[in-house]
């Protein structure tokens, strides 16, 4: 899959979320896709962001489970800056390397109502 082919997939997969409800946790496996680039990074913390918030409802909680080999940039400064984007619409993206701990995550946020005070602490 391209790059070029995410943009509608991230369409569908909002369009699915619309059709259960409004769902506003999601968890997407990357480990067999190549990391984004910069442009893609810009238009997931910025107008996608936006766009699910929108439609979906505030807060939106990405629970995104990655290789190892995606290590280095996801601990890199520039998707720091990513995250910290998307958070400032209320689009929580968070990486994990397995779908258990991914799952976890979402489900603590799907039931606990003291939610934003832990996301501003860290």
């Amino acid at each position: 899959m391209t790059e070029e082919d995410l943009y509608p997939s991230y369409a569908r997969l909002l369009a699915a979320a619309q059709e259960h409800g409004n769902c506003r946790f999601w968890l997407l496996d990357m480990r067999q896709r190549a990391w984004h680039s910069a442009a893609f990074a810009a238009w997931f913390s910025g107008l996608l962001a936006q766009q699910v918030v929108r439609e979906l409802g505030a807060p939106v909680f990405v629970a995104y489970v990655a290789s190892e080999e995606h290590r280095a940039t996801i601990e890199s400064i520039s998707t720091a800056a990513t995250l910290r984007k998307a958070a400032k619409s209320e689009l929580y993206p968070h990486f994990f390397n397995n779908e258990k701990d991914a799952a976890e995550w979402l489900c603590y946020y799907q039931t606990h109502s003291e939610w934003k005070s832990r996301l501003q602490s860290t």
